[in-house]
């Protein structure tokens, strides 16, 4: 089966369904009240009952056909912009056939270039009143209309204010409308291009971007990483959907466990990392001891018996420091230290030395 977000043809197809859902509901109205408004000048005119036919075939089934049109057809995109030239040709054969009675004109030229130019911009405006134009002389070879009526009757300026004032309304909400999801896709986009698919923690690359802004700060501030015990035995033995499942697990009680403000990541496989901005070595030692703790104590998935212990290396920032990376450097020798000095335990790393403050083993 195809992949949708891979595969050009469908994204092609679902933007242009998109696109013809989009257009049907403003479609519908515009023909109901941009109907009103033709009617209400053919009724000043001598209009022959077969024109009078298709004003009310039109109105009735047009939006719903050129609905049907994009939705079963290869392209909808291309089935819907064939609909707007459809649009404009029916619009220009009506501007003849109420010769050209100025009000109604200037509506339904105003109205089908809004949604030319919605579309397609200024080229399928321009494609529009071509279309426009040639419906015009088809209409005015079918009726060869009189001459055109300057000053609107009551009547023809009363059923032209719906089209003037309903229709520019609704798109305007849909336009807002279209704005928003707009605005939700971008912040979607923004969330998966920050978090890692897995956990649902920032992923390594903005976490390490947050650490770069954190250490030009004044503020104390202090990073940890953290390293799953043995996890690889965990993949080993019972694949990696557990592993993952831990990983889960794990990501969730950090979020449950420490404080809104710190900012946690993965920084890759089984390692993760916690930057604690305006905290305190001592703080944050608290901080990490309740959370292996409770990382103890916390269920895990099965088939496991218990969750894995953590080794954690963490380091406060400090003046002489001129990078991030130093920073992230010395969290990951006391990460090491922690490792190498049986494991379960924290270790934290001074200016030049790692010093082991705190066995939990």
């Amino acid at each position: 089966m195809p992949n949708t977000l891979l595969d050009p043809l469908i994204e092609q197809r679902l933007r242009g369904l998109r696109l013809a859902r989009r257009i049907y509901p403003p479609r519908t109205l515009g023909l109901a009240a941009g109907g009103l408004c033709i009617g209400s000048a053919l009724l000043t005119l001598p209009t022959p009952t077969w024109v009078w036919l298709l004003w009310a075939l039109q109105i009735a089934g047009w939006s719903h056909l050129a609905y049907w049109r994009a939705k079963r057809h290869s392209s909808p995109y291309h089935a819907e912009r064939q609909n707007l030239g459809i649009d404009s040709l029916l619009g220009g054969f009506w501007l003849a056939a109420m010769h050209f009675n100025l009000l109604p004109t200037i509506v339904v030229l105003t109205m089908i270039s809004l949604n030319n130019i919605a579309v397609g911009g200024t080229r399928m405006a321009l494609r529009g009143v071509g279309l426009l134009a040639l419906g015009s002389l088809f209409g005015m070879w079918l009726i060869a209309p009189g001459a055109p009526p300057i000053i609107p009757t009551t009547s023809v300026l009363l059923c032209s204010l719906p089209m003037l004032i309903t229709y520019p309304l609704a798109i305007g909400y849909i336009t807002y409308l279209q704005a928003r999801q707009l605005s939700r896709q971008k912040r979607n986009l923004t969330d998966l291009s920050r978090t890692d698919g897995l956990t649902g923690l920032y992923n390594r690359r903005f976490w390490e971007a947050q650490i770069a802004a954190e250490q030009v700060t004044e503020s104390p501030g202090v990073i940890a990483l953290i390293d799953l015990d043995f996890f690889k035995s965990i993949n080993d033995r019972h694949g990696h959907g557990v592993g993952d499942e831990t990983l889960r697990e794990l990501a969730t009680l950090l979020r449950r466990s420490l404080p809104p403000h710190f900012l946690l990541g993965r920084y890759g496989g089984e390692e993760f990392g916690i930057l604690m901005p305006a905290t305190t070595l001592v703080q944050a030692e608290a901080a990490l001891r309740a959370f292996q703790q409770r990382l103890r104590r916390h269920a895990p998935p099965p088939p496991l018996v218990r969750m894995p212990t953590c080794s954690i290396g963490a380091a406060a920032k400090a003046p002489h420091m001129t990078s991030h990376e130093q920073w992230l450097l010395q969290a990951d020798q006391a990460l090491y230290a922690a490792k190498n000095a049986g494991r379960d335990r924290i270790e934290v790393a001074h200016s030049a030395t790692s010093q082991s403050l705190l066995d939990l083993g």
